[in-house]
């Protein structure tokens, strides 16, 4: 219960518990962990160094003893945050990412939040700063959550579009204990996924209205660099989703009309990148049993009949690649 993080703080022990993981980010680290300051509460907050090789470890020591820095072989990013989930004891989480920021006062306001509404995942906005590689950063985008959607059928609303920064959620320990922590099987939608699994174990959803943090979004992101990688983390997400509907015999037709676009989107993008789990994401989709897209009824049959890179060869003469 929220009360139980007031007690913690009343006893001298943080409510909140900020994991930072961390790998080669010397060029925003300090600006993050100095964005901790001003938070109207207290906090336990630990980086994790997931092996870099450039000048992480000496600034991450130089915010001590306020924070506290552990050190691993590099293992991914999720492997991190299910280390600093260890490693920590506050009955709220925080994962905040080595490039973005917390605005002043939002842990405050999300543990106010949290304390009203009783809720396990308290979402703030954020705002988008993009960066050019170069250290200069220009606002972007201020953005917050469908709640409409995650109102009507949270599972199927974080499946489809709903998505959020982790440095703008506030997620219940109790909870995260229940999920099991950060999937390592997923390396690309690590997070997306986890808020699912924060709906599919039950999860009362809040808005704190106020922007609380800053996302940077770089343009030689994981996501950017290798789009087909990030397609094939969706594709296995959706079928792993599905199977979850299936075995709770979940997977009515508003679900299953997400599911096949989620699958006709991976379809797209990996024909388009020439790559084999294609066929998977066409077979994905024609196992829910509806009529496919336009266009898989055209790509699906020349990939079968003349394989990948001569079909989209020729679609692309044809114009319709």
């Amino acid at each position: 219960m929220a009360a139980e993080s007031h007690a913690q703080e009343a006893q001298g022990r943080p409510a909140v518990a900020v994991v930072v993981p961390c790998y080669n980010a010397q060029a925003t680290l300090a600006v993050t962990l100095a964005s901790l300051s001003e938070q109207g509460a207290a906090l336990e907050t630990i980086v994790i160094d997931d092996g870099s090789t450039d000048g992480s470890v000496p600034i991450g020591r130089r915010f001590a003893p306020d924070v506290r820095l552990v050190e691993q072989a590099h293992q991914g990013v999720s492997a991190a945050r299910n280390r600093g989930i260890a490693e920590t004891t506050a009955q709220w989480l925080l994962f905040l990412d080595a490039d973005d920021a917390l605005m002043p006062w939002t842990v405050a306001k999300r543990l106010e939040t949290a304390k009203l509404t009783d809720a396990d995942v308290v979402l703030c906005d954020w705002r988008e700063t993009l960066g050019d590689g170069q250290g200069n950063l220009t606002p972007g985008a201020l953005r917050q959550c469908d709640w409409s959607a995650l109102r009507d059928d949270a599972e199927r609303a974080i499946a489809s579009h709903v998505w959020a920064t982790t440095s703008a959620i506030l997620y219940r320990r109790d909870l995260v204990e229940k999920i099991g922590g950060f999937r390592l099987d997923l390396p690309v939608i690590q997070d997306a996924r986890f808020l699912f699994d924060a709906a599919h174990r039950g999860a009362r959803f809040a808005h704190s209205d106020h922007v609380g943090a800053q996302y940077r979004i770089l343009p030689n992101s994981l996501s950017r660099r290798d789009p087909a990688r990030f397609w094939r983390d969706a594709l296995v997400n959706g079928r792993q989703i599905e199977a979850l509907w299936r075995e709770q015999n979940a997977l009515g037709a508003a679900r299953r009309e997400t599911l096949r676009d989620i699958y006709d989107h991976a379809a797209r993008a990996l024909f388009a990148a020439g790559d084999a789990a294609y066929f998977e994401a066409e077979a994905a989709q024609g196992g829910l049993g509806l009529p496919l897209s336009r266009r898989s009824r055209v790509t699906a049959p020349a990939a079968r009949l003349l394989g990948l890179r001569a079909a989209r060869t020729l679609l692309a003469l044809a114009g319709r690649s």
